[in-house]
Protein backbone atom coordinates (compact mmCIF):
# COMPACT_ATOMS: atom_id res chain seq x y z
CA UNK A 1 0.00 0.00 0.00
CA UNK A 2 1.10 3.90 -0.29
CA UNK A 3 2.63 4.92 2.20
CA UNK A 4 4.74 8.41 3.85
CA UNK A 5 7.13 7.59 6.33
CA UNK A 6 6.45 11.04 8.13
CA UNK A 7 8.51 11.12 11.59
CA UNK A 8 11.12 8.05 10.84
CA UNK A 9 12.79 5.95 13.57
CA UNK A 10 15.18 8.01 16.02
CA UNK A 11 18.61 5.62 15.25
CA UNK A 12 18.79 2.26 15.27
CA UNK A 13 17.29 -0.96 17.76
CA UNK A 14 21.41 -2.01 17.96
CA UNK A 15 24.15 0.74 18.90
CA UNK A 16 27.37 0.30 17.23
CA UNK A 17 29.44 -0.96 20.57
CA UNK A 18 26.72 -3.94 20.64
CA UNK A 19 27.40 -5.15 16.97
CA UNK A 20 31.15 -4.49 17.73
CA UNK A 21 31.93 -6.31 20.45
CA UNK A 22 29.82 -9.16 18.91
CA UNK A 23 32.63 -9.32 16.30
CA UNK A 24 35.25 -8.93 18.47
CA UNK A 25 36.36 -5.00 16.17
CA UNK A 26 38.63 -3.34 18.30
CA UNK A 27 39.39 -0.45 16.20
CA UNK A 28 36.93 1.99 14.74
CA UNK A 29 38.14 2.24 10.90
CA UNK A 30 35.31 -0.05 10.21
CA UNK A 31 32.78 2.11 12.08
CA UNK A 32 31.21 3.06 9.07
CA UNK A 33 31.23 0.13 7.85
CA UNK A 34 29.05 -1.25 10.84
CA UNK A 35 26.60 0.93 10.97
CA UNK A 36 25.53 0.64 7.58
CA UNK A 37 25.88 -3.23 7.54
CA UNK A 38 23.19 -2.35 11.11
CA UNK A 39 20.84 -0.65 8.78
CA UNK A 40 20.74 -3.44 6.40
CA UNK A 41 20.10 -5.87 9.15
CA UNK A 42 17.73 -3.74 10.49
CA UNK A 43 15.68 -3.46 7.26
CA UNK A 44 16.28 -6.92 6.44
CA UNK A 45 14.47 -7.95 9.98
CA UNK A 46 11.48 -5.33 9.02
CA UNK A 47 11.12 -6.47 5.61
CA UNK A 48 10.71 -10.55 6.15
CA UNK A 49 8.74 -10.02 9.31
CA UNK A 50 6.68 -6.97 8.38
CA UNK A 51 7.44 -5.26 11.84
CA UNK A 52 8.61 -1.76 12.35
CA UNK A 53 11.09 -2.33 15.04
CA UNK A 54 11.46 1.24 16.41
CA UNK A 55 8.53 4.01 16.86
CA UNK A 56 7.68 5.90 13.30
CA UNK A 57 4.87 7.76 12.04
CA UNK A 58 3.50 6.60 8.88
CA UNK A 59 0.66 7.94 6.59
CA UNK A 60 -0.59 5.57 4.51
CA UNK A 61 -2.84 6.97 1.52
CA UNK A 62 -5.80 5.88 0.05
CA UNK A 63 -8.27 6.51 -3.26
CA UNK A 64 -10.90 5.86 -1.24
CA UNK A 65 -12.61 3.93 2.08
CA UNK A 66 -12.57 0.07 1.88
CA UNK A 67 -15.77 -1.21 0.34
CA UNK A 68 -18.43 -3.89 1.84
CA UNK A 69 -21.03 -4.23 4.05
CA UNK A 70 -21.28 -2.36 6.86
CA UNK A 71 -23.92 -4.24 8.48
CA UNK A 72 -23.05 -4.42 12.15
CA UNK A 73 -26.06 -6.54 12.73
CA UNK A 74 -24.75 -9.51 10.29
CA UNK A 75 -23.49 -12.42 12.46
CA UNK A 76 -19.58 -12.68 11.94
CA UNK A 77 -18.46 -16.21 11.19
CA UNK A 78 -15.86 -16.21 13.62
CA UNK A 79 -14.56 -14.79 17.12
CA UNK A 80 -11.83 -12.48 15.03
CA UNK A 81 -12.70 -11.02 11.62
CA UNK A 82 -11.26 -8.70 9.54
CA UNK A 83 -14.70 -7.05 7.23
CA UNK A 84 -13.71 -6.25 3.51
CA UNK A 85 -14.80 -2.38 4.71
CA UNK A 86 -11.76 -2.52 7.24
CA UNK A 87 -8.65 -0.40 6.65
CA UNK A 88 -5.76 -2.78 7.43
CA UNK A 89 -2.54 -0.61 8.60
CA UNK A 90 0.97 -2.54 7.16
CA UNK A 91 3.19 -1.38 9.86
CA UNK A 92 3.12 -3.46 13.40
CA UNK A 93 2.83 -3.52 16.04
CA UNK A 94 -0.01 -0.69 15.64
CA UNK A 95 0.45 1.63 18.76
CA UNK A 96 -2.28 4.16 17.82
CA UNK A 97 -4.06 5.87 15.31
CA UNK A 98 -3.73 9.85 15.07
CA UNK A 99 -5.94 10.63 12.39
CA UNK A 100 -8.01 9.84 9.90
CA UNK A 101 -8.95 12.76 7.33
CA UNK A 102 -10.42 12.70 3.46
CA UNK A 103 -11.28 15.34 1.11
CA UNK A 104 -14.89 15.92 0.89
CA UNK A 105 -17.16 16.48 -2.41
CA UNK A 106 -16.25 19.97 -2.09
CA UNK A 107 -12.81 18.78 -1.92
CA UNK A 108 -12.43 20.47 1.65
CA UNK A 109 -10.16 18.37 3.48
CA UNK A 110 -12.16 16.35 6.62
CA UNK A 111 -10.90 14.90 9.98
CA UNK A 112 -13.11 11.80 10.95
CA UNK A 113 -14.21 12.12 14.78
CA UNK A 114 -12.33 9.51 16.92
CA UNK A 115 -15.55 8.60 17.91
CA UNK A 116 -16.76 6.79 14.56
CA UNK A 117 -14.21 4.25 14.29
CA UNK A 118 -13.05 1.61 16.16
CA UNK A 119 -9.18 0.22 16.13
CA UNK A 120 -8.10 -3.02 16.57
CA UNK A 121 -4.25 -2.50 17.43
CA UNK A 122 -3.98 -6.07 18.76
CA UNK A 123 -4.03 -7.71 15.18
CA UNK A 124 -1.46 -7.62 12.71
CA UNK A 125 -1.55 -5.67 11.15
CA UNK A 126 -3.91 -3.75 12.76
CA UNK A 127 -7.36 -2.78 11.31
CA UNK A 128 -10.01 0.44 11.26
CA UNK A 129 -13.29 0.09 11.06
CA UNK A 130 -16.43 2.30 11.33
CA UNK A 131 -18.00 2.03 15.03
CA UNK A 132 -21.43 0.34 15.30
CA UNK A 133 -23.90 2.49 13.50
CA UNK A 134 -21.76 4.13 11.56
CA UNK A 135 -20.04 4.12 7.83
CA UNK A 136 -17.11 5.53 6.25
CA UNK A 137 -17.77 9.03 4.98
CA UNK A 138 -17.64 9.32 1.11
CA UNK A 139 -14.64 11.00 -0.12
CA UNK A 140 -13.95 12.91 -3.32
CA UNK A 141 -13.56 10.45 -6.11
CA UNK A 142 -9.93 11.15 -6.95
CA UNK A 143 -6.55 9.71 -5.98
CA UNK A 144 -5.08 10.21 -2.42
CA UNK A 145 -8.11 11.18 -1.25
CA UNK A 146 -8.33 9.42 2.38
CA UNK A 147 -5.07 10.09 4.48
CA UNK A 148 -4.33 7.90 7.63
CA UNK A 149 -1.54 8.21 9.93
CA UNK A 150 -0.80 6.13 12.77
CA UNK A 151 2.48 4.92 14.87
CA UNK A 152 3.97 2.05 15.09
CA UNK A 153 6.83 0.14 16.52
CA UNK A 154 7.92 -1.51 19.41
CA UNK A 155 10.67 1.29 21.24
CA UNK A 156 11.93 4.72 21.42
CA UNK A 157 15.29 5.88 22.28
CA UNK A 158 15.72 7.99 25.58
CA UNK A 159 17.85 10.48 27.41
CA UNK A 160 17.95 11.69 30.43
CA UNK A 161 20.89 14.21 30.20
CA UNK A 162 20.87 18.28 29.50
CA UNK A 163 18.54 20.58 31.38
CA UNK A 164 16.48 17.41 32.66
CA UNK A 165 15.71 17.02 36.29
CA UNK A 166 17.23 14.13 37.86
CA UNK A 167 13.70 12.10 37.98
CA UNK A 168 13.07 12.78 34.17
CA UNK A 169 13.67 11.44 31.37
CA UNK A 170 13.18 12.17 27.59
CA UNK A 171 11.78 10.23 24.58
CA UNK A 172 13.10 11.08 20.95
CA UNK A 173 10.26 9.55 18.48
CA UNK A 174 6.89 10.06 17.94
CA UNK A 175 4.69 7.59 20.79
CA UNK A 176 3.37 9.42 23.43
CA UNK A 177 2.74 7.28 26.96
CA UNK A 178 -0.20 8.72 29.65
CA UNK A 179 0.10 8.30 33.15
CA UNK A 180 0.11 5.47 34.60
CA UNK A 181 0.77 3.34 31.89
CA UNK A 182 3.44 0.04 32.55
CA UNK A 183 6.72 -0.06 30.83
CA UNK A 184 9.59 -1.40 30.30
CA UNK A 185 13.43 -0.20 29.19
CA UNK A 186 16.17 -1.85 26.99
CA UNK A 187 19.58 -1.32 26.32
CA UNK A 188 21.91 -1.60 23.15
CA UNK A 189 26.22 -1.28 23.50
CA UNK A 190 26.13 0.01 27.37
CA UNK A 191 24.26 0.01 30.20
CA UNK A 192 20.65 1.66 31.58
CA UNK A 193 20.52 4.95 33.55
CA UNK A 194 21.14 3.58 37.18
CA UNK A 195 18.47 2.25 39.03
CA UNK A 196 16.82 0.90 35.86
CA UNK A 197 16.39 -2.55 35.62
CA UNK A 198 15.62 -4.31 31.93
CA UNK A 199 13.91 -7.33 33.68
CA UNK A 200 11.57 -5.19 35.99
CA UNK A 201 8.52 -2.96 34.68
CA UNK A 202 8.14 0.55 35.69
CA UNK A 203 5.16 2.96 35.50
CA UNK A 204 4.60 6.36 34.01
CA UNK A 205 4.24 8.64 37.24
CA UNK A 206 4.06 11.81 35.00
CA UNK A 207 4.17 13.07 31.32
CA UNK A 208 4.28 16.26 29.61
CA UNK A 209 6.12 17.40 26.21
CA UNK A 210 7.57 14.12 25.67
CA UNK A 211 8.94 14.03 28.88
CA UNK A 212 8.69 11.72 31.65
CA UNK A 213 8.81 10.59 35.74
CA UNK A 214 8.38 6.79 37.27
CA UNK A 215 7.93 4.72 39.70
CA UNK A 216 8.98 1.19 40.15
CA UNK A 217 7.41 -2.31 41.41
CA UNK A 218 6.98 -0.63 44.83
CA UNK A 219 5.64 2.66 44.18
CA UNK A 220 8.97 4.72 44.98
CA UNK A 221 9.38 7.69 42.10
CA UNK A 222 12.71 6.79 40.28
CA UNK A 223 15.71 9.54 40.78
CA UNK A 224 18.03 9.12 38.19
CA UNK A 225 21.82 8.33 39.53
CA UNK A 226 23.52 7.88 36.16
CA UNK A 227 22.97 8.75 32.29
CA UNK A 228 23.66 5.27 31.45
CA UNK A 229 25.73 4.78 28.02
CA UNK A 230 25.71 3.36 24.89
CA UNK A 231 21.70 3.76 23.61
CA UNK A 232 18.93 3.68 25.94
CA UNK A 233 15.14 2.84 24.82
CA UNK A 234 11.82 2.64 26.25
CA UNK A 235 10.03 -0.38 24.93
CA UNK A 236 11.39 -3.54 24.18
CA UNK A 237 12.17 -4.91 20.40
CA UNK A 238 12.04 -8.61 20.47
CA UNK A 239 15.57 -10.28 22.08
CA UNK A 240 14.62 -12.83 19.08
CA UNK A 241 15.03 -9.96 16.30
CA UNK A 242 18.03 -8.28 17.73
CA UNK A 243 19.32 -11.71 17.79
CA UNK A 244 18.77 -12.87 14.39
CA UNK A 245 20.08 -8.64 13.54
CA UNK A 246 23.52 -9.85 15.35
CA UNK A 247 23.87 -12.81 13.30
CA UNK A 248 23.24 -10.98 10.03
CA UNK A 249 25.51 -8.30 11.26
CA UNK A 250 28.41 -10.99 11.76
CA UNK A 251 27.38 -12.67 8.64
CA UNK A 252 27.80 -9.47 6.16
CA UNK A 253 30.79 -7.96 7.85
CA UNK A 254 32.78 -11.53 7.65
CA UNK A 255 31.84 -12.30 4.03
CA UNK A 256 32.45 -8.80 1.94
CA UNK A 257 31.54 -10.38 -0.91
CA UNK A 258 28.50 -11.81 -3.38
CA UNK A 259 30.22 -14.88 -3.61
CA UNK A 260 32.48 -17.13 -1.15
CA UNK A 261 34.97 -18.88 -2.18
CA UNK A 262 35.09 -22.57 -0.55
CA UNK A 263 37.09 -26.03 -0.16
CA UNK A 264 38.97 -26.81 -3.91
CA UNK A 265 37.87 -23.42 -5.26
CA UNK A 266 33.93 -24.30 -5.39
CA UNK A 267 32.00 -20.79 -5.59
CA UNK A 268 28.71 -20.59 -3.86
CA UNK A 269 26.45 -17.65 -3.87
CA UNK A 270 25.53 -15.95 -1.03
CA UNK A 271 21.76 -16.21 -0.76
CA UNK A 272 21.56 -13.29 1.72
CA UNK A 273 22.87 -10.80 -0.46
CA UNK A 274 20.03 -10.19 -3.23
CA UNK A 275 17.76 -10.15 -0.11
CA UNK A 276 19.51 -6.66 1.24
CA UNK A 277 17.74 -5.40 -1.75
CA UNK A 278 13.56 -6.41 -0.79
CA UNK A 279 13.60 -3.07 0.81
CA UNK A 280 13.90 -0.84 -1.63
CA UNK A 281 11.32 -3.14 -4.19
CA UNK A 282 8.51 -1.30 -5.13
CA UNK A 283 5.31 -3.16 -5.80
CA UNK A 284 2.62 -1.18 -7.67
CA UNK A 285 0.07 -3.42 -6.81
CA UNK A 286 0.57 -3.82 -2.93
Amino acid sequence: MPEICIIPPAGEPVHLDEAKNDRRVDFDADNSKVRGLIASARQAAESKTKLQLLHARWKLILDTFPTGSCNNFQQFPSTTNIPAYAIRLPHAPLVDVVSIQYVDMAGVLQTMPQTDYVVNAAMRPGIITPCFGKIWPIPLPQIGSVMVTYDAGFASPFITAGTLAPNQFKVIGPVTWKVGDTINFYNSGGALPAPLDASLPYTIASAGNGIYTLTDVFGIPVTFTSQGTGRNFIGVVPEGIISWMMLRIGSLYESREEVAILNKGKLEVLPYVDRMLDPYITDLYL
